[in-house]
């Protein structure tokens, strides 16, 4: 999907407003925080997920994945 939107200039920032059904995608509200990770020269992603809540998961899945067998031991 492509998408076009306009820029606009409010204060000393740079503004475009998030077409609905990109905020319908991201489950995102007005008041929202949403976080700009490069990807790249000119790229960005643009995400509603906090990047540092999705590292915590991603090293929390994969040390369950490394030690899988001991928390199955212990489980018992």
């Amino acid at each position: 999907m492509i998408l076009k939107t306009k820029t606009r200039a409010q204060g000393g920032s740079v503004v475009a407003t998030l077409p609905s059904e990109v905020a319908r995608r991201l489950a995102v509200q007005a008041g929202q925080d949403l976080y700009w990770r490069e990807a790249g020269p000119g790229s960005y992603l643009v995400t509603a997920l906090d990047p540092a809540q999705t590292d915590a998961l991603k090293a929390m899945e994969e040390a369950v994945d490394q030690y899988r067998e001991v928390f199955d031991a212990l489980s018992k």
